[in-house]
């Protein structure tokens, strides 16, 4: 196929244009990595916060005492009853 001055012209602004869309493209996709990436580092900086946030907080009074209460079953001719400690006491 040969080509003429006007084929040529065609020809190099079309091949022009997609090196400027490839170029918009790279650029865009740099952007997006680079903000997704500043994205993560800040939700793992806001969760390591809370972590240590969370390691020295102080804890509730159950959890200082080994848990939750133990519980006690016993048998009787209607079935199992379960107990708490703080079911006992009252």
């Amino acid at each position: 196929m040969t080509a003429n001055a006007v084929d040529f012209g065609s020809a190099a602004l079309s091949a022009f244009l997609r090196a400027a869309g490839l170029a918009v493209l790279a650029v865009g996709a740099a952007l997006a990595l680079f903000f997704a990436f500043a994205a993560a580092v800040i939700v793992g900086l806001m969760v390591t916060g809370a972590a240590v946030a969370m390691r020295f907080w102080p804890r509730r009074r159950e959890a200082r005492r080994g848990g939750p209460d133990v519980l006690e079953a016993r048998s009787t001719p209607a079935g199992w009853v379960v107990e708490t400690a703080a079911k006992r006491q009252a």
